[in-house]
């Protein structure tokens, strides 16, 4: 058998790739090994936890590992994601475990190829890996089993501390009616079982699961089209999945990505509201460590089109369960802020991406004539005028039918096919105002808008209508915009204020 070494700084890559995540690096193994298993298609996951031993075995009936995909499951060069492709990573479970383990072997059969291999660390601190013959062969799948050092502290002590990290990070899959939604998407099968140590981990209504006094449907939509779905509800205790879990867990693909309360603060409420959705398109815009979504510029536009109304049904549920959340707009007061912001448009693009200001873009303009010309226009979106719309009147401006509206095959006159056109709407920075002097933030982005806290000591402190108040704005806007967008690296940009309040100084 051939022996193969890393020719890498392993200690410091395992590191770096462990500090990409907001968890203990043994709990990430975990939920690394089971994403792997998931996009293997698997019907069957089996997790083992060997405590005498301290070896974690997971074993899936996937598709297995291709000769290719075994070389690059050891190599640390490798892309570790394809985004959309996946929820898993190129071998990261494995390689993350050397954190906090010395040895892991892994057994993969496929249509074209089966292969294993013993990876640990010699005795002189070099990373091996062996080639072995799989052990279990009789189908396709892939097996591998970390053994941790002795060291290490576990999170596994059995089948309920399995099923307790399967709930954490793979919730949805355990529920009834969002196994339903899986199996209808094509995603997973109704087929999928998980074990525990031998122990079917039965999937379970949510209502049952957390014993929650109501459950309502959420259906996010994008454009108008839903796009996934969702449960709300409020829970018998507070925070049953732990503190980190507090609110809506949006998932996708079966993940739980991260919990989101929406900047709502609906009091005694907070700790027992429990909801998941579940989003499959953000798959495509999954961070590196799957906590968060990319919000780089360019990218960010469908991201927040959904979580907007995520955030929107979220709000209307709070009110059926008696939370009410004030928002207050000064129409004045934020008219003039926009007008500000739009000065310094140009020094500072961010903000036509995040704020959505205008966009210049190119519409068909149809003359009586009946040719057709190439025009620019701001602000523009394609639509159906509804109930409306006369030959008689002015051509207005046709767009392709790609935007927002699309074409209807029939209009409401007749059978003559409609025909889109584009009609002028209002974008641009968005700001309004609410009252929560509970909040030490002086303004927080929801979605596209930003929300500055008129209920803010500082804020109260500035005459109305001064400049003294509209330079505290203008500096509450720029720090709620700078924990929000993304610079390098997907780090915040710690300079955005500075630049902004130099654009505006400079007008």
């Amino acid at each position: 058998m051939s022996t193969h070494r890393s020719n890498v700084n392993f200690r410091k890559l395992i590191q770096n790739l462990a500090d990409m995540y907001p968890y203990d690096p043994v709990e990430v193994v975990f939920f690394e090994l089971i994403a792997n298993a998931l996009d293997s298609h698997a019907t069957r996951v089996e997790i083992d936890w060997d405590g005498r031993q301290r070896i974690l075995t997971v074993t899936d009936n996937g598709e297995g590992m291709s000769e290719s995909q075994f070389a690059e499951y050891h190599d640390f060069a490798a892309e570790l994601k394809t985004r959309g492709g996946g929820i898993g990573f190129a071998g990261v479970g494995a390689k993350i475990s050397f954190n906090v383990a010395d040895r892991v072997v892994t057994e993969t059969k496929s249509s074209s190829y089966e292969g294993g291999s013993d990876w640990h660390i010699d005795p002189k601190g070099v990373l091996l890996w062996e080639d072995s013959k799989p052990s279990h062969s009789d189908c396709n799948g892939t097996r591998v089993r970390v053994y941790f050092r002795l060291d290490t502290p576990s999170s596994y002590f059995g089948t309920t501390e399995i099923e307790r990290l399967l709930k954490r990070h793979y919730l949805p899959l355990l529920v009834v009616k969002f196994r339903e939604f899986y199996d209808r998407a094509k995603i997973y099968t109704g087929q999928l079982q998980f074990f525990g140590n031998g122990k079917p981990i039965e999937p379970s209504q949510v209502v049952k699961m957390f014993n929650l006094d109501r459950e309502d449907i959420l259906k996010p939509k994008k454009k108008g089209k839903p796009v996934g779905f969702g449960i709300l509800g409020l829970a018998s205790e507070e925070y049953p999945l732990g503190y980190d879990r507090c609110g809506i867990l949006l998932c996708t693909y079966g993940k739980v990505i991260k919990a989101d309360l929406f900047n709502q603060f609906p009091g005694q409420y907070g700790p027992k509201i429990f909801g998941i959705v579940e989003v499959p398109e953000l798959i495509e815009h999954l961070t590196t460590s799957k906590t968060d979504f990319v919000r780089k510029r360019g990218q960010s536009r469908d991201v927040e089109r959904i979580l907007d109304d995520i955030r929107s049904q979220f709000k209307e549920w709070l009110g059926t369960i008696g939370v009410q959340t004030p928002e207050i707009s000064d129409e004045k007061e934020a008219r003039q802020l926009e007008k500000e912001l739009r000065k310094i448009i140009e020094d500072i693009p961010e903000l036509r991406e995040f704020l959505g200001f205008r966009l210049p873009r190119q519409i068909y303009q149809p003359q009586r004539d009946g040719e057709v010309t190439v025009g620019t226009s701001e602000g523009t979106q394609v639509t159906i005028p509804v109930g409306e719309g006369d030959e008689s009147g002015d051509v207005g401006p046709v767009g392709p039918g790609s935007d927002d509206g699309e074409s209807s095959e029939e209009n409401e006159k007749g059978d003559r096919k409609a025909t889109p056109i584009t009609r002028t709407i209002r974008k641009g920075p968005r700001i309004s105002f609410t009252e929560r002097p509970e909040r030490v933030d002086l303004a927080w982005v929801e979605g596209d808008r930003v929300v500055i806290n008129s209920g803010h000591p500082s804020y109260n402190r500035t005459p109305k209508g001064s400049r003294e108040r509209r330079l505290h704005n203008l500096f509450a806007v720029a720090s709620a915009i700078q924990r929000s967008i993304p610079g390098e690296d997907n780090k915040p940009d710690l300079m955005f204020i500075d630049r902004m309040m130099q654009a505006w100084g400079s007008k």
